[in-house]
């Protein structure tokens, strides 16, 4: 079963990884993100990275274990890539 995360490019690198708090916890659901429901998660800073919802099982999830936090919010969320 797959769900649905927040997914935010880092610095237009063309690398997208999953928005997440500094714990690993991330904004999932079993039905795709809408953009007015992402920009009010991430407020402002949704112009910048450029959120789109992505479906990952279980197993894909787990390959995204490289945080890097995010200036725009005070370093307690950031970016969780596969590198």
């Amino acid at each position: 079963m797959k769900r649905h995360f927040i997914t935010v490019e880092w610095c237009k690198s063309g690398k997208r990884g999953i928005f997440c708090d500094k714990d690993g916890g991330a904004y999932s659901q079993e039905d795709a993100w809408s953009k007015s429901e992402m920009w009010e998660i991430l407020g402002a800073f949704a112009m910048i990275l450029s959120p789109q919802s992505r479906a990952f099982s279980e197993e894909e999830i787990k390959q995204y274990h490289n945080w890097i936090p995010l200036a725009e919010y005070q370093h307690a969320f950031g970016i969780a890539l596969q590198e």
